[in-house]
């Protein structure tokens, strides 16, 4: 009777520590599922994976999945300041805007993936302003626009 006691003690135990590194690893799972949905074009940052690192000031860098930096720029009172710019993720250069508390204030250039120029212009006040230029993956030009002063 007393082994039976022994027996049934471990059996016990053992389905107990089971259930709980079920649920830790389930736990775990969770975690390490949740990814950056951060688009290129907010001033905000609102959800952060573990290879990101976003502050309310300071630098903050937005990487994919690969490792490869996504996006960089500085913080300040948690909104974009200074030149901020993204990459695609074979490391060439997607884009370049500067922010002045989190508001698009200056020129802003975008490039294909093969490095070409896509259009360069600048902002004022988060609207476009001045002559803007664009051009083909080939690196034609195929449109100028005048988007006037801003006031």
């Amino acid at each position: 009777m007393k082994t039976k006691a022994i027996v049934f003690s471990f059996i016990i135990c053992g389905l107990v520590s089971c259930s709980n590194q079920a649920d830790k690893k389930a736990s775990e799972e969770v975690k390490t599922t949740l990814t950056p949905t951060i688009n290129p074009d907010s001033t905000n940052f609102t959800i952060v994976s573990a290879q990101d690192t976003a502050t309310s000031d300071g630098e903050s860098i937005s990487r994919y999945k690969s490792g490869a930096v996504k996006m960089q720029g500085m913080m300040k009172d948690s909104k974009r300041e200074g030149l901020w710019k993204s990459f695609y993720e074979n490391g060439v250069q997607w884009s370049e805007s500067t922010y002045v508390g989190g508001i698009k204030f200056g020129k802003t250039t975008t490039w294909y993936e093969n490095g070409n120029k896509r259009y360069e212009g600048f902002y004022t006040n988060d609207k476009e302003s001045g002559i803007w230029t664009f051009w083909d993956e080939a690196g034609v030009l195929v449109n100028t626009k005048d988007f006037g002063k801003v006031k």
